[in-house]
């Protein structure tokens, strides 16, 4: 059952992929410079290679992307964030959690001093690391950091929400897997 969930948040997740390199389009064209510009150009790159289903080169225009943002905006900025951010849906689609968990870690730090830690973007970055941890296993990690996306979902977008009702099931099918001993009551 769980790895039905798994499997539909990585598709979800490279969804999410190429709506942020869309939307980071016109973001950063209110920010003049050549490393937005290389981004930008970059973020192109990997919305063709998915559409030829050509996942090595979207995986290696969003390293180059994580590179530019890095070195020439700066390793600290939120455009370093959002490219981390973007390559660990690349490596979580790949199935390559452990990696995508490093990056995303790497991003919420970015994102927990740079952003609003209670809006529902945050919610996005525990979620998608609660996946990565899933995905390795590491079932106890995974519902602390969803659990913290469900607070913010709750309080930003209510109960009844497809957001906030994801991450309450996946992170139902998550506890017995965390607490395998656990009375059921």
């Amino acid at each position: 059952m769980i790895k039905k969930s798994i499997q539909g948040v990585s598709l979800f997740v490279l969804g999410a992929l190429f709506c942020l390199a869309a939307q980071a389009g016109p973001a950063l064209a209110k920010m003049p410079g050549e490393g937005e510009k290389k981004i930008q150009a970059l973020n192109d790159q990997i919305v063709a290679a998915n559409e030829k289903r050509d996942l090595p080169a979207a995986l290696k225009a969003a390293a180059e992307a994580v590179r530019v943002a890095k070195t020439e905006i700066g390793p600290e900025s939120l455009a370093a964030a959002d490219t981390m951010n973007n390559q660990a849906n690349l490596f979580l689609y790949l199935k390559r959690a452990a990696e995508a968990e490093q990056l995303y870690k790497q991003a919420i730090v970015i994102y927990l001093e740079k952003t609003d830690k209670d809006g529902a973007e945050m919610a996005s970055h525990y979620f998608n690391l609660g996946v990565a941890y899933a995905m390795q296993k590491k079932y106890s990690a995974a519902l602390n950091v969803l659990n913290k996306a469900l607070i913010i979902r709750l309080k930003k977008l209510g109960p009844d929400s497809p957001e906030t009702k994801n991450v309450d099931q996946m992170i139902a099918e998550l506890t017995p897997l965390a607490y395998p001993n656990a009375e059921k009551i």
